[in-house]
């Protein structure tokens, strides 16, 4: 289907209002889905399928936990949301406002922990350091994964080598009752 830039513009609008992903995804998406909207929608929402919304919470608690802790440091200047590279909320830190100015746009705005896996979080700390939060806890979460793939792979070289071991014991067993089978068999034959 050929359509022209303001018209593909428009539609890439509106996947990305509907699907928060980024313009990128939703270009290869309209192009996968002939520039129609609604099976770009689709698409993208099955490819999205495995990310469920019990992680989405679990990762936004992480990222409203990560927030917490680099703010209790007290050396945070100022805390910017941002979404598709968009500054929604730069709020500016000082010592004892942070809750106050915080708490309320998170819930006025309905600002919960699943869009915030859908946001970047950025803090900006006294020495003009910025802390990425979401890529923080993203590696947190990747360390948890890899760990996990570890044990797994340890796991299985041990039940592999359980398997072999028994394996070699059962083989043992048989030849052992294979050889007194025969010691029975040549005693019974010379009788």
């Amino acid at each position: 289907m050929d359509m022209n830039n303001d018209e593909k513009l428009k539609k890439i609008d509106e996947i990305v209002n509907r699907t928060y992903v980024s313009y990128e995804t939703a270009k290869q998406a309209l192009e996968d889905s002939d520039g129609d909207i609604l099976e770009a929608v689709i698409l993208i929402e099955n490819k999205n399928k495995s990310f469920n919304s019990s992680d989405a919470k679990m990762k936004g608690e992480q990222i409203l936990d990560e927030i917490k802790k680099v703010l209790k440091k007290g050396n945070a200047t100022k805390v910017t949301i941002k979404k598709n590279n968009e500054t929604i909320v730069n709020i500016p830190v000082t010592a004892g406002v942070v809750g106050v100015m915080l708490a309320p746009f998170l819930a006025t705005a309905g600002v919960t922990a699943a869009l915030l896996t859908q946001c970047s979080v950025e803090i900006v700390q006294e020495d003009g350091n910025v802390i990425d939060v979401n890529e923080k806890v993203e590696k947190g979460m990747e360390d948890v994964k890899r760990k996990a793939e570890e044990m797994k792979g340890t796991f299985s070289e041990s039940t592999n080598e359980m398997k072999d071991k028994f394996s070699e014991s059962t083989n043992d067993m048989k030849d052992t009752i294979s050889e007194g089978a025969e010691d029975v068999k040549d005693s019974f034959n010379q009788f």
